[in-house]
């Protein structure tokens, strides 16, 4: 991810915050119910002073010990009880808040441009949809019980001492903040190992899902031993950086557990004391004891509490970072509501349309000029790297267009709306990219879920027809409902591209706007010729009255093209049907003629 001012720590705690108030009305009633248990445990070391203290006296009774028992007991009940309660209470607004920055951070994802995933890696990103969520749900739920507990623990064990003995409280808390101290100083030291230990799982993601996505291409090459010590050598810097923020932790939590025992002397030492001079009862020396124990365990527990703040808020720092991302695409000129809700159908207008992937790199298109006319269809022919496909990445608005510069239906393609635009174009892409789910499911994607299920099957079945794939399918164990595995692993690269195809035309039709421009590009590389010229019969009928654009390396593919492009370098070199072109002696010329005469696919007169 790419973000150029650092975000603050105030930034992040006020973003958590943001969050916190959605749920303060749970927050409140689990601080009310978890201030009632601790107030229960602050009362048993009161009882136990006082039955000791009778132990002592004349006054003895054996009922009033039993009765004190008892006391305890009904109290540890309602203990267990309201921990319950207190726990259900503030610990769900932090399940709450985890579901819904995980929801907010993907809706985001959604909205950002093809040149961010183009820069990001996807472990990052599955990095903090894992970790970082997950650390920011413990600083809002376990970390703020922790916070709220130490305090009110801290203050009120502070105060039932003093009660008893002043001059004794002071002396025995004086080592007390320096634990506090401790804490405040190694704070940004632990944020900063954290966020390298979470870099450093980010790559440890993005290379375990690169190996496991190209595990043929490993095996295939036999790169196993290679690939397994790049990942061992990953492993290695995670298990370093968590060591270096281990060894900050493994400092703070013995010297507060010194520090802490340094009180237990002081009170045995000047305690003991009192107690042998009767300025202080054996039941105060021991209900003094029960206090330092609930005062040292919050402080105890403040270590942790801090780390597990420093961790959230280095994870929020990651995760708005990526919300500060904004896509390269927008439309600004006219919103969706002004627009017609047809679907668009052509012309489609490129006016000196020149293009880069970067600023400094070299121009993809140059200076391209063109127009398709509405229900026309143009082929699109050239070697690899001429900018096809950028032509056509174009066309979706996938990348930051200059004003003026591509046209369809007479509007700027800057003034049309995103989700309007792309769905006016039915797709086929180069990489036919399937989700792992049914052959059905992926063939209908395009369609809405509140469709009627059985039109949506038979539009299914005929796509599939017209894609020439249902033959296929029909052989599959379960037909339409097979399952093909992820990224359509099950399939061959031709039914692959055919249940490509079965999708792109399945956005030809069904409820809502329709998709009134058919691209095809390169979606028949993986077919033999017999099956290429059965899917082009198909989709002539498709074709007709709709504008359609044609990317091929064959050329019995865009033959029948009412006009077709030669592209070389990002420019049009030739351009005319292809009578013309088979005769100008030209790239178009040699190629048709070297498909002919060689007997490559497609190269049938």
């Amino acid at each position: 991810m790419n973000n150029n001012s650092p975000i603050t720590t105030a930034r992040a705690v006020r973003y958590l915050l943001s969050h916190l108030k959605k749920h303060s009305v749970f927050l409140a009633l689990g601080f009310i119910v978890l201030v009632a248990v601790d107030t229960l445990q602050l009362i048993i070391p009161r009882i136990i002073q006082c039955v000791l203290d009778q132990l002592g006296s004349a006054q003895y009774s054996k009922a009033f010990v039993i009765k004190g028992g008892a006391v305890i007991l009904l109290l540890a009940v309602m203990m267990v009880v309201l921990r319950f309660l207190w726990r259900l209470f503030i610990v769900k607004p932090s399940r709450r808040i985890e579901e819904r920055m995980r929801l907010d951070l993907f809706g985001h994802l959604e909205t950002l441009s093809a040149p961010f995933f183009n820069r990001t890696r996807t472990g990052d990103l599955m990095a903090l949809f894992v970790n970082d969520i997950g650390a920011i749900r413990m600083a809002t739920g376990m970390a703020l019980i922790g916070l709220f507990d130490a305090v009110f623990m801290s203050v009120m064990s502070l105060v039932f001492m003093a009660a008893i003995n002043l001059r004794l409280t002071l002396i025995t808390a004086a080592p007390l903040p320096l634990i506090i101290f401790l804490i405040v100083k190694t704070g940004r030291l632990i944020e900063a190992r954290y966020t390298a230990v979470q870099e450093s799982f980010s790559s440890i993601s993005a290379e375990t899902q690169e190996s496991f996505s190209g595990v043929r291409v490993i095996k295939g090459f036999a790169r196993e031993e290679t690939e397994h010590a790049r990942f061992r050598d990953s492993c290695g810097r995670y298990v370093d950086r968590n060591l270096s923020l281990t060894r900050v932790w493994g400092l703070i939590f013995p010297s507060i557990t010194f520090l802490a025992s340094v009180s237990f002397s002081l009170l045995l030492l000047f305690g003991g004391r009192a107690v042998l001079a009767q300025s202080l009862t054996i039941g105060e020396f021991v209900s003094f004891t029960f206090y330092i124990n609930l005062l040292v365990w919050p402080m105890i527990a403040t270590g942790w509490v801090w780390n597990l703040f420093q961790r959230g808020i280095a994870s929020t720092k990651r995760v708005l970072e990526l919300l500060d991302e904004r896509p390269d695409v927008s439309v600004k000129s006219a919103a969706p509501d002004t627009m017609p809700v047809q679907a668009l159908r052509g012309p489609v207008e490129c006016r000196d349309l020149s293009f880069r992937y970067r600023p400094a790199g070299p121009e993809a298109l140059r200076h391209l000029s063109l127009a398709v006319p509405a229900g026309s269809s143009l082929g699109i022919i050239g070697r690899p790297g001429s900018g096809k496909t950028t032509l056509v990445s174009l066309l979706f608005h996938l990348y930051p267009v200059e004003r003026g510069r591509l046209v369809i239906d007479g509007c700027d393609i800057n003034d049309l709306p995103l989700a309007r635009l792309r769905r006016s174009i039915a797709y086929v892409p180069q990489d036919s990219f399937l989700f792992s789910d049914t052959v059905a499911a992926n063939i209908a994607f395009s369609r809405d879920d509140g469709e009627d299920a059985q039109a949506v099957m038979r539009a299914v079945e005929e796509a599939a027809s017209l894609a020439a794939i249902s033959r296929d399918i029909a052989a599959f164990s379960r037909g339409y409902r097979t399952r093909i595995g992820e990224r359509g692993v099950m399939l061959s690269g031709g039914q692959k591209q055919r249940v490509a195809i079965a999708r792109a035309l399945m956005a030809l039709g069904g409820a809502g706007a329709c998709a009134g421009i058919l691209v095809l590009d390169d979606a028949l590389s993986a077919v033999d010729a017999a099956t290429e010229a059965e899917i082009m019969g198909n989709l002539r009928t498709v074709m007709a009255g709709r504008t359609t654009i044609v990317i091929a390396h064959r050329i019995s593919t865009v033959k029948q093209c009412d006009n077709i492009i030669v592209l070389e370098g990002g420019r049009i070199e030739e351009q005319g049907a292809h009578e013309a072109l088979a005769r100008a002696g030209g790239f178009y010329s040699r190629l048709w003629e070297l498909q002919r005469t060689k007997g490559l696919p497609g190269g049938s007169a």
